[in-house]
């Protein structure tokens, strides 16, 4: 008889808490904008750029966890290729925007405070992940300030990175 009040006693609980809004809902949207920039042809100093609109639904919600994820070609050096991504703190356009054009420092304009890193095995179907929350978080209180993500390699590299196949195209996955 204990036994079964335990388990109508977990049930009931069970109930209680996942009424309403109490489950975590998920989410996942496409990046709205997708380049690469690089300072010169030939150059392996590439820069990722992606911008990704966060729907109306998320209004009168706070983000548990945000990633962007998408798949890359990595080659470098033994152990793999470590990558850093940040939020962006310049707006900028698909169709003009370059390694120059229209930062303030070449390569881009980023919040040093906000980063987020990733080790990627060698490899072309590697998949890179970056746990964007704070951006996330940052982007629902102040829409205006959503100027997308900028992903580069982290340290000295030696090797090639290209973004790669129907995984290239950058995801935003959301649980809220």
């Amino acid at each position: 008889m204990k036994k079964v009040r335990i388990v109508v006693l977990v049930l009931l609980c069970a109930v209680m808490v996942g009424r309403g809004d109490s489950w975590a809902r998920s989410i996942q949207v496409d990046a709205v904008e997708a380049v690469s920039i690089k300072p010169a042809k030939g150059s392996d100093r590439l820069r990722f750029l992606m911008r990704f609109t966060l729907p109306d639904s998320l209004q009168g919600h706070s983000i548990d966890f945000a990633c962007v994820s998408f798949g890359a070609s990595c080659s470098g050096k033994e152990g793999g290729v470590s990558f850093q991504a940040f939020a962006l703190s310049t707006d900028w356009e698909a169709e003009t925007v370059s390694w120059y054009n229209p930062w303030e420092r070449p390569g881009g304009d980023w919040d040093e405070s906000s980063s987020s890193y990733w080790i990627s095995e060698n490899g072309a179907d590697a998949k890179l992940c970056f746990d964007v929350t704070w951006f996330a978080n940052a982007w629902l209180k102040e829409p205006s300030k959503n100027f997308g993500v900028l992903v580069k390699v982290s340290g000295p590299f030696l090797g090639s990175f290209s973004v790669s196949g129907t995984e290239g195209i950058p995801k935003l996955n959301i649980l809220y």
